[in-house]
């Protein structure tokens, strides 16, 4: 959808800028007034050629507006007649383009599943545009009341989707054979422990060197696992350079416990690892336990 509206607000916009000195009274300055030396033989040819590059742009993104958008030629044209129709002078041109910027936002906020009212978004845009003037921090404060209202139905959504997914048959069982695999480890290994969080961890050497929290950068060798034993992600024995911030949760807690030169393995919950979304890229799916087994090379 935002493609759809990205390029057909920008034909409307262009339509609309190419169109602005046309009009009478709204020209800036004086050079802008109409040549009367330019013959009307040339100012039909670039009145068709313009008509024609416009159309020809729109066409190459309508059958992507189609596809997305069920949008008819017919429509698209009676948008470009209203402009012509109605934009005879700057403001109005100016009002068309804010337009389609109010446009644009409401339908990205319906695909967040709010319903706007025009008439209550038209009549509170009046009110405010209205006023004789308005400073800098109260207009930033209406858009940061905005911004907050728009930001908790998104919260909303995603915690409603996350639990619409954590209760799905697919992430139970794999919560269920996560935890059955680190207890089936526990048991065969009883050097492996458990923290609070629910990681279980086997520390092979902690390691002598700079401390890997609070470190800016670390180099690490490790392989990242599902519990079925199919491989994620293997660094070249040479390692990867990362951060704390960028790795799993619970990844990020057990090389907490590590210094440079310590090696490790972690079983990592699927609350501690790529959640209930998973990360489809890599074919983890929702709550899957993630298995690390990690050397740490350098701290800095």
């Amino acid at each position: 959808m935002k493609k759809l509206l990205t390029a057909a607000c920008a034909a409307s916009l262009a339509l609309a800028s190419l169109s602005s000195c046309c009009g009478k009274g709204s020209c800036a300055t004086d050079a802008c007034e109409a040549d009367t030396t330019v013959s009307k033989a040339t100012n039909d040819s670039i009145s068709i050629a313009q008509g024609a590059y416009i159309g020809q742009a729109v066409l190459s993104n309508y059958p992507m507006m189609e596809r997305q958008g069920n949008i008819a030629k017919e429509d698209i044209i009676k948008g470009v007649q209203l402009v012509f129709g109605s934009c005879k002078d700057q403001g109005t041109q100016i009002g068309v383009q804010f337009g389609l910027q109010m446009l644009n936002e409401m339908k990205q906020l319906e695909e967040l599943g709010i319903t706007v009212d025009r008439s209550l978004m038209l009549n509170s845009f009046k009110k405010a545009f209205l006023q004789d003037s308005i400073d800098q921090e109260s207009a930033q404060r209406a858009y940061a009341a905005y911004q907050g209202l728009v930001n908790k139905v998104q919260l909303e959504s995603k915690a409603r989707e996350e639990a619409r997914i954590a209760a799905s048959p697919e992430a139970k069982a794999n919560v269920e054979a996560g935890e059955a695999f680190i207890a089936a480890a526990i048991k065969a290994n009883p050097d492996i422990k458990t923290g609070d969080s629910g990681v279980a961890y086997l520390i092979e050497k902690t390691g002598d060197g700079a401390p890997v929290e609070g470190a800016k950068r670390l180099k690490l060798k490790y392989t990242e696992s599902k519990i079925d034993g199919s491989e994620i992600v293997k660094t070249a024995d040479s390692g990867r350079t990362t951060y704390l911030n960028n790795v799993t949760p619970g990844f990020a807690e057990g090389l907490k416990m590590l210094s440079k030169g310590g090696k490790a393995k972690f079983y990592v919950p699927g609350a501690m690892a790529y959640g209930v979304n998973g990360i489809a890229s890599r074919n983890v799916g929702p709550n899957e336990t993630i298995i690390y087994e990690v050397e740490v090379l350098e701290v800095e």
